[in-house]
């Protein structure tokens, strides 16, 4: 009889989908994920049980991250998944002496991915010389006057101060936006009172060749009306098409169809293509304010000096960079290009008391449990509902907190969480820090790497979603007056730019520079100055309404409070800015109260600097007939920002107090706050290192410069793999990286598993095309034979890890794209079906459990031949047999994998992926009999309650066809006197795996006459 020689195995399976939508704490043994994510903590394993739960905590799949994708296969059929995201952490060490972290984040002008063209930079789009210049951060600004009626600066105690004219007020010179411009490209701005030409397409930029003007001119409409046109010149940068032009048209009026926002590039990723990327922009809206120079700016025109506005034209607009060169801080000056931090959180400045003894405490503040950048902007926060207590026993006050949706509307709002009845007492059911939780898990990678570890601290559970409260010692430790309530909120971060430093009355008809730049500041927060709604005689109050930042545009001054456009200045105020040097002045400063003013820098106190902070205690209220705020009188309230209200006894107004919080009044005290900074620690110009993907781990190891096992991207997966090896830390069956294919990082995820020794690790093998190129896009097909010799190549000898091939085309379940996910997606999904409706120890292959549900296609159709190669190198296929249906339409058709071999060489039954699995399972499950019974007394009956609590659970398996016969000897055999006296129990238990069909071979036997 013949023998038929299979190299590989072939049938499909109906979908089972159990995963409900009911929330369901996790249950079973998770599998182990690590990966990238919209939100979430970062480097914390985080257990889930539903795949609405892991939505709810690391965002949506997005038909391009393949950790979420791998996740929600395996929550079809499975009810616990462990998942750790991974972000930006450089070289994954404490940070360096000058408080920068190696390796993390970016700098602004530092190389860009090249093509291998040898060009300046990289930069293809910019032209390249000797004196070609590196990229750096400039902030666009315009000298801005109040409109009529208006006080947006006048309120925030920053009205100019030089003039042409003693006596006279000026202008302001407001920072409106911060560019970064590509290496390569100076960016300047068309004057009148320099040479403004258009820089040619190849000028190779030079401060000494540049176009332009770091003043520049405004175009007006007439003689009294600012059209606010402006022109920037991006020298050096080619401007090889109409999208993408070195001459920029653009206005500062954000009406405008061409408003700077609207037109300037929004996209890292095209800094080079663009040549600049505008990465924050603050709007004001004409009726707050406009652009001219009125009192400050006079200019030369032509042959003559002449006023601005007789050529309309005015010199009212700047670009300016650090007054140091690129790259470079001081002790006054920051540096504006480096922002090398690692990943962060945004929280909220300090929540504040009334004052005692003319001094605000503070309480509480907020952190988002989610880290990285976008998540500032997710949530916002309101305090209402504030009552005073009149228990003379106990004498704290209660109040609510609602975490709301960043574009609510007042007059629309849409809560997300809402916390009722909260206080400030630690002893209370109904203290803050219990009921929304105070739990700070992180891994604290500012210890020596051998110190690194995850830290748990505070007291309480996290319940909220989104933050966790951190409470101040003097809250905690019961000092802080027990009447306080959460009155407001100290001010924001700012920028440092100088900005409240006065500037000097100009000498001669042009300004120079740097005076702007002791003058140029950023915009005041937008605080709502009254909650009334129409005007003249139908003004009324709106009791909806909450005082603090105002997050709508005031359009009109006569009705403040009626517009509904959002205010984008408060998304840019939100966002991250560097503030980690321990050398230099930072970029931005916060939770600094008290911090004196500086001959170089004024303000630089956060309270102070634009009277940002925001206390009710700045209401300035009408008061009845009781001595009390008149609650019929809320229509005449007004917030004055700077502070300054004395008590009038005529017009019966004063600063409003905590005495004024009676019933009547609570509806119009409540108001709202927002977070800053959240930061990925990644280099946002480069898309693969930003993406944190395979291409940048090659990247890592291919570029010396990139510090190799040290480079961004390769730490990040391996700071993830040593929290998942650990035991402690979690416990998991399988262990994955979707995506990652990288020797270094792959072979790490072998040596975790080995470690741990309780779980599988599912590969991503290495996939090149016929070129020997690695596959970095979709366009590419893999080589079957080149795939196989990388992997043979690599030598891999281990039972705990399994590899697959190829892609497969899935259809993401929220986006409903078809995407190319690589094998271990989907084959998280087959293990969770085999689990489902069989066991650990059944094969996870086939047309019964090895189907893979949501599959369309494999990537690559392969032949027998193929199958062959790949199941011979310990690559187990994955297919789709000629005339079967796609996934779900048939219960015999589908993509399935067809094998279940581990990366052993030797031939043994641990070279089978169900019987590794078996034995990890047993393994499992004998450890935790053995918990019970350390410290028990080592004696002859407490051998025999191990041996007999072991026994029926190997007769269970035995039972569900995990094993044919099982031995256990747990006696005074294993155990002697010697290993008595070291405190050792020993055992041996001896197994038989049940064996697998993986070959069927059949004779067809021709005959004349067949008996029955």
């Amino acid at each position: 009889m013949s023998q038929l020689k299979f190299g590989s195995a072939g049938v499909t399976s109906k979908e089972i989908d159990i995963s409900g939508q009911v929330v369901q704490k996790p249950t079973g043994i998770p599998a182990g994920v690590i990966g990238t994510a919209l939100r979430g903590p970062a480097f914390v394993p985080v257990t889930i049980g539903v795949v609405n739960d892991f939505y709810a905590k690391f965002g949506l799949t997005d038909g391009k991250k393949f950790g979420p994708l791998a996740v929600t296969e395996w929550l079809r059929n499975a009810k616990s998944a462990t998942y750790v995201r991974v972000l930006g952490v450089g070289d994954g060490k404490k940070r360096t002496s000058d408080g920068s972290v190696t390796s993390a984040g970016f700098t602004v002008g530092e190389n860009q991915p090249r093509d291998g063209d040898g060009l300046l930079f990289g930069n293809e789009y910019a032209t390249s010389g000797s004196n070609s210049v590196s990229g750096r951060v400039f902030f666009l600004g315009a000298f801005m006057s109040e409109s009529a009626g208006s006080s947006i600066f006048s309120d925030a105690g920053i009205q100019g101060q030089g003039s042409i004219t003693p006596g006279v007020n000026t202008a302001v010179p407001v920072i409106r936006g911060l560019l970064m411009a590509a290496s390569g490209v100076i960016l300047r701005l068309s004057s009148s009172i320099t040479s403004s030409t258009n820089p040619a397409s190849n000028l190779v930029a030079t401060e000494q060749s540049s176009q332009g003007s770091l003043f520049g001119s405004v175009t007006l409409m007439d003689q009294n009306v600012s059209k606010q046109d402006f022109v920037l010149l991006l020298n050096g940068h080619k401007g090889t098409n109409s999208l993408y032009p070195n001459v920029i048209t653009a206005s500062f009026d954000m009406t405008s169809p061409n408003y700077f926002a609207n037109v300037l590039n929004l996209d890292p990723l095209k800094i080079e293509q663009a040549g600049h990327y505008l990465h924050s922009h603050w709007d004001v809206h004409n009726s707050s304010a406009v652009v001219t120079g009125s009192g400050l700016v006079s200019i030369l025109s032509g042959a003559g000096a002449t006023t601005a506005r007789a050529v309309g034209k005015e010199v009212s607009a700047f670009i300016t960079t650090s007054s140091l060169a690129r790259n470079v801080g001081s002790d006054t000056v920051p540096n504006y290009e480096s922002w090398t931090d690692r990943f962060s959180h945004a929280k909220s400045p300090w929540v504040i008391s009334q004052k005692f003894g003319g001094i605000a405490t503070n309480l509480f503040r907020l952190h988002d449990l989610n880290a990285g950048k976008g998540n500032s902007t997710t949530v916002k926060f309101s305090i209402e509902n504030m009552v005073v207590s009149t228990d003379l026993s106990d004498r704290y006050g209660n109040f609510d907190l609602v975490i709301r949706n960043w574009n609510d509307l007042d007059s629309n709002m849409q809560p997300i969480e809402q916390w009722r009845g909260l206080n400030l007492n630690p002893n209370s059911d109904r203290y803050i820090a219990k009921i929304i939780g105070d739990a700070h898990i992180f891994y604290n990678f500012d210890q020596t790497e051998s110190g690194q570890k995850l830290i748990v601290e505070g007291n309480y559970t996290n319940q909220s979603n989104y933050v966790r409260v951190e409470m101040s010692l003097d809250v905690e430790n019961q000092i802080v007056d027990s009447t306080a309530l959460p009155f407001g909120v100290r001010g924001i971060s700012h920028l440092v730019t100088s900005g409240t430093m006065p500037m000097t009355s100009p000498a001669s008809n042009q300004i120079d520079i740097a005076s702007v730049l002791k003058r140029a500041i950023q915009l005041p927060v937008p605080m709502r100055k009254t909650i009334t709604q129409g005007s003249g005689a139908k003004l009324s109050v709106n009791p909806v309404l909450y005082w603090g930042p105002r997050f709508e545009h005031v359009t009109s001054l006569t009705t403040p409070n009626a517009s509904v456009m959002h205010d984008k200045s408060l998304d840019n105020f939100a966002k991250f800015f560097p503030d980690f040097s321990e050398t230099t002045q930072n970029m931005i400063v916060g939770d600094n109260s008290g911090t004196p003013a500086t001959v170089e820098n004024g303000t630089l106190d956060s309270d102070l600097f634009c009277n940002n902070m925001f206390t009710l205690e700045n209401i300035m209220v009408t008061t009845g007939s009781t001595g009390l705020a008149d609650s019929t009188k809320w229509d005449l309230a007004t917030y004055v920002r700077a502070g300054n209200i004395g008590t009038n006894d005529v017009a019966k107004t004063r600063r409003l107090s905590i005495d004024d919080f009676v019933q009547a009044n609570r509806r119009f005290l409540k108001y709202s706050f927002f977070m800053q900074g959240g930061f990925d620690g990644v280099n946002v110009f480069d898309n693969d290192e930003a993406e944190i993907n395979d291409t940048a781990v090659v990247a890592d190891m291919n570029d010396a410069n990139r510090g190799r096992q040290d480079g961004p991207s390769v730490k990040a997966y391996s700071k993830a793999l040593d929290i998942m090896k650990n035991v402690v830390n979690v416990d998991v069956q399988l262990l994955a990286i979707p995506g990652i294919r990288h020797p270094i990082i792959t072979n790490a995820g072998i040596n975790a598993v080995e470690e741990r020794f309780d779980a599988l690790f599912i590969l991503d093998v290495e996939q090149v095309d016929n070129d020997g190129s690695n596959i970095v896009s979709d366009n590419q097909l893999p080589s079957v034979t080149l795939t196989v010799s990388n992997l043979s190549d690599r030598a891999l000898d281990s039972s705990f890890a399994a590899t697959y091939f190829p892609d497969v085309t899935v259809s993401d379940p929220n986006t409903h794209t078809n995407v190319i996910v690589p094998p271990s997606v989907v084959v998280l999904g087959a293990m969770a079906l085999n689990d489902a409706i069989g066991h650990p120890w059944f094969a996870p292959a086939g047309f019964t459990r090895g189907a893979l549900q949501s599959a369309l296609e494999a990537r690559v159709k392969l032949s027998k031949t193929n199958m062959d190669a790949l199941y011979d190198a310990g690559i187990n296929p994955i297919t789709a047999f000629p005339g079967n249906a796609t996934a779900g339409t048939n219960p015999k058709g589908g993509v399935v994998v067809w094998g279940q071999k581990t990366l052993q060489v030797q031939s043994s039954a641990l070279d089978r992926v169900n019987v590794r699995r078996l034995l990890i399972d047993i393994r499992r499950q004998v450890r935790d009999i053995a918990q019970t019974i350390i410290f028990e007394p080592n004696r002859e009956a407490t051998l025999a309650k191990f041996s007999s609590a072991v026994t029926p659970r190997l007769q269970r398996i035995q039972a569900l066809s995990g094993l044919e016969r099982f031995k256990i000897i747990i006696d005074s055999s294993t155990t002697t006197q010697s290993d008595i006296e070291n405190n050792t129990l020993r055992g041996k238990i001896y197994v038989q795996p049940t064996k697998t069909i993986e070959q069927v071979s059949l004779d067809f036997v021709v005959s004349n006459n067949v008996a029955a």
